[in-house]
């Protein structure tokens, strides 16, 4: 098979290993960058703690990578949620009809058996890789290697930022192009 590009990814999230596999199926080269640890050397908890909540549309789109059957052995079926109001009522509200459920999956597991299928596939992928710049024009990555202190480029024909809501790919963008605004506010509280 002839290789159509050469991709890189910022992100070895669940998003930017997805991401990966599926254009490694349509013969493209790609690399992935991720900041932190191999989580599956460091476990689980290196990532973020609480579930995932899989639905159908999600479940298909393991279903075309093969792994969506192992992880339904590994989830939790979810019917509903339970509400608890301030005057101390409780309701039941579906997430969908009769026998509809979503999915709760662990997300470490989901992101590790991802990352290992990335790796079946002929992915590359490099941890401890720090995105510090990039060049839109020359289609280049410039990443600090977290554990030597070194710099080192990498190119690519496409760069896709996958790396999360810190995301150094979408900012590298944003503050370099012309007309663009930006706006941040932190939430006083999260999940993690």
């Amino acid at each position: 098979m002839q290789i159509k590009k050469e991709i890189i990814i910022n992100g070895a999230g669940l998003v930017g290993s997805l991401l990966a596999i599926y254009l490694a199926k349509r013969g493209h080269a790609v690399k992935i960058y991720e900041r932190r640890t191999d989580m599956r050397l460091s476990g689980a908890a290196a990532g973020r703690s609480i579930n995932l909540a899989l639905s159908d549309r999600g479940i298909k789109a393991l279903e075309k990578v093969g792994i969506a059957g192992d992880l339904k052995k590994i989830s939790i079926p979810m019917h509903g949620r339970q509400i608890h109001n301030s005057n101390g009522t409780e309701a039941f509200q579906p997430y969908g009809a009769e026998g509809q459920f979503i999915n709760s999956v662990s997300r470490g597991e989901l992101n590790m058996r991802l990352t290992d299928l990335a790796e079946k596939n002929g992915i590359e992928i490099f941890f401890n890789e720090r995105c510090e710049k990039i060049d839109w024009r020359k289609n280049e990555v410039t990443y600090i290697n977290e554990n030597s202190g070194k710099a080192h480029a990498a190119k690519a024909d496409l760069i896709f930022g996958a790396d999360g809501a810190c995301s150094a790919s979408r900012l590298q963008h944003q503050f370099k192009s012309d007309m663009f605004e930006y706006q941040q506010t932190y939430n006083h509280c999260s999940y993690k």
